[in-house]
C-alpha cells in the first residue's frame, strides 16, 4: 500500500497540509470526463473546505485583534468609570448640604440614580446602597418590572407563557424559559408534522429518499466504528503513540458527533484503512448516500459560520451588518477609543462645572434634559447581560 500524506501530525497542520488533505478526497478520472455526479461530488468538497477554512480565518482574526482591543479599552473604560464614581460621590455631598432648591435636589437625585446605576449594575455595592437611596424604585424593583414587561411582551408576541416553576428572577432566566419553550412548542409541532407524514403513503420519491438517508447514516456509522478500533488506546503501548491516537480519537469523536464525513475519511486516509482508489471506489457506488452527507455538513457549517460571525461581531462592539475584516475592527476599535476619549474629557469638564453652585444649576438643567429625551432602552445594559 502506498504510503500516505499525514494528514493528522503530532504538530497542527499548516495550511498547505490542510489543502493536501482535502485534494487526497479529490475525485479523478483515468477515463474520460467525470460524471455529473462526482463532479457534484468534488464541488461539494471544496464547499466543506473553504467554510472550514472561513471559520478558521475568524477564529484567527479573533484572536489576533482581541489583546490590542482589550489593552486599548480596558483602561479608558475604568478611567471612565472611576469618573462616574466620582461624580456621583460629588452630586451626593452637594446633596447634602444647603444651596440647592426643592426642585434642583430632585433634578439632582435623578441624575445621580441614572449614573449610579451603570455603576450598580457592574457590582458596585456602594453605587447601589445610594441609587436605592435616592430612586423611588430600587434597582432591583427596576430590575423585576422590566423583567415583567418583557414577559408581557413575549406573551402577546409570541404566544408564550414561560412555566410558573421556571426562575425568572433576571431578563436571562425569563430569556432562557422562554426559548425552551419556543424550542418545545416547535419540536411538537414537528412531531406531529411527522406522525402526520407517516400515515400517509409514501411516494416513491420519498421512499427511496428516506433508503438513501439510512444508508448514509450507516455509511457514517461503519467509518466511525472501523476508526474507534483502529485507535483503541488499550491496542498502543508506546506512550507517545498511545497520545497521538487518543487526540486522533477526540477528533474522530467530535466529526462523528457533528456528522463530518470529510474529517473521518480523512482520518481513514491518515491511518492507511483506505486509499483515494478506495473512496473513489466508495464514490462511485455510494454517491448518493455520500452527497447526502456532504449537503448536511455543508448546511451545518453554514449555520457554525453564521453564528460564529455574529459572535465575533457582539465581542468587539460591532453591528450585526459589519463586515468582519481586519479593516473593520481596527476602525472600529480606533473610533471607540476616540469615543471614549470623549466621554473622559466631557465626564471631567462635568466635575469641575458641579463644583460651583451657578454652573451646578445649568449643569443639572441640560442633564435633565438628555434624560427627558427618547431613547433606546439597552436592556443588556440594565441587566448586566454584557
Amino acid at each position: 500500500m502506498p504510503q500516505q500524506q499525514n494528514l493528522f501530525p503530532e504538530q497542527a497542520p499548516d495550511t498547505s497540509q490542510e489543502e493536501i488533505a482535502s485534494t487526497a478526497l479529490q475525485l479523478t478520472s483515468q477515463h474520460g470526463r467525470l460524471s455529473p455526479d462526482q463532479q457534484r461530488f468534488n464541488r461539494l468538497l471544496k464547499r466543506i473546505d473553504n467554510l472550514k477554512s472561513q471559520l478558521a480565518k475568524i477564529e484567527t482574526l479573533c484572536d489576533a485583534h482581541r489583546p490590542a482591543y482589550h489593552l486599548t479599552l480596558s483602561p479608558l473604560h475604568e478611567r471612565h468609570s472611576s469618573l462616574i464614581r466620582e461624580l456621583v460621590l460629588q452630586l451626593h455631598a452637594r446633596l447634602q448640604g444647603k444651596g440647592l432648591s426643592a426642585a434642583f435636589k430632585r433634578d439632582a437625585k435623578t441624575i445621580l440614580c441614572h449614573f449610579s446605576q451603570t455603576l450598580a449594575i457592574q457590582g458596585d455595592e456602594e453605587m447601589r446602597h445610594l441609587h436605592d437611596q435616592y430612586s423611588t424604585e430600587s434597582l432591583a424593583e427596576k430590575q423585576q418590572n422590566m423583567c415583567d414587561d418583557m414577559r408581557a411582551m413575549m406573551e402577546d408576541v409570541f404566544d408564550l407563557s414561560p412555566s410558573e416553576d421556571e426562575p425568572l428572577d433576571n431578563i436571562e432566566d425569563l430569556l432562557h424559559a422562554s426559548l425552551k419553550q419556543l424550542q418545545e412548542a416547535n419540536a411538537a409541532e414537528e412531531e406531529k408534522r411527522q406522525h402526520k407524514q407517516r400515515r400517509k403513503k409514501k411516494t416513491s420519491t420519498q421512499a427511496k429518499a428516506e433508503e438513501t438517508q439510512q444508508e448514509a447514516e450507516s455509511m457514517l456509522r461503519k467509518l466511525f466504528r472501523q476508526l474507534a478500533s483502529m485507535l483503541h488506546p488499550d491496542r498502543e503501548n508506546d506512550p507517545e503513540k498511545r497520545a497521538h491516537k487518543t487526540e486522533l480519537m477526540s477528533e474522530a469523536n467530535k466529526a462523528y458527533e457533528s456528522r463530518d464525513l470529510v474529517t473521518l475519511l480523512k482520518i481513514q486516509l491518515h491511518l492507511e484503512l483506505t486509499t483515494q482508489e478506495s473512496i473513489a471506489q466508495l464514490a462511485q457506488e455510494k454517491i448518493t448516500s455520500l452527497t447526502v452527507l456532504l449537503k448536511q455538513q455543508i448546511k451545518t457549517l453554514e449555520n457554525q459560520l453564521h453564528t460564529r460571525r455574529q459572535s465575533a461581531l457582539q465581542e468587539f462592539d460591532l453591528t450585526p451588518y459589519d463586515t468582519l475584516t481586519k479593516t473593520t475592527l481596527t476602525r472600529n476599535l480606533k473610533q471607540t477609543e476616540w469615543s471614549l476619549q470623549q466621554a473622559i474629557r466631557e465626564m471631567e469638564l462635568d466635575l469641575e462645572r458641579i463644583k460651583d453652585d451657578k454652573i451646578l444649576k445649568v449643569w443639572l438643567k441640560e442633564q435633565k434634559k438628555l434624560l427627558t429625551q427618547p431613547s433606546f432602552i439597552d436592556f443588556s445594559d440594565l441587566f448586566g447581560m454584557r
